[in-house]
């Protein structure tokens, strides 16, 4: 991993002190009831912490892209098109279901969001012209 053996060791036992009191005084895992929603409320005390034990794996972590750019191709409409090119009559496609309207990138949390409320929008006022 690239780095000094001692030092992952004391924080690998940090870490371990921690989960077997419950209490992670670093980030505060477990520490709301919101957090404790999603754990595993087989383990106790804290359903966020468990002690580590076993082999270790490191695996190299970068920043990258995140969400969809793949989807059904829709235009400004939200209107999804065929391979041809031509629109699929009454068929729209919005947030993730659809190509990401950034292009190659996801600029960030949210994005497909907000792009889901407003081709959502869009959609609509082009179905109800329909009608």
């Amino acid at each position: 991993m690239g780095v000094p053996a001692d030092a992952f060791g004391e924080q690998l036992t940090r870490f371990n002190e921690m989960a077997s009191t419950g209490y992670d005084r670093d980030f505060n895992r477990g520490a709301s009831r919101y957090d404790n929603y999603y754990g595993d409320p087989t383990v106790t005390p804290n359903p966020n912490l468990r002690p580590l034990s076993g082999k270790l794996y490191a695996v190299r972590m970068v920043n990258s892209d995140l969400g969809t750019c793949g989807g059904l191709v829709a235009d400004e409409r939200a209107r999804v098109h065929r391979e041809d090119g031509s629109v699929i009559d009454g068929l729209y496609a919005i947030g993730n279901t659809a190509a990401n309207a950034f292009g190659t990138c996801y600029p960030g949390a949210g994005a497909t969001i907000g792009q889901g409320l407003v081709f959502g929008y869009i959609a609509a006022k082009d179905a109800a012209g329909r009608a």
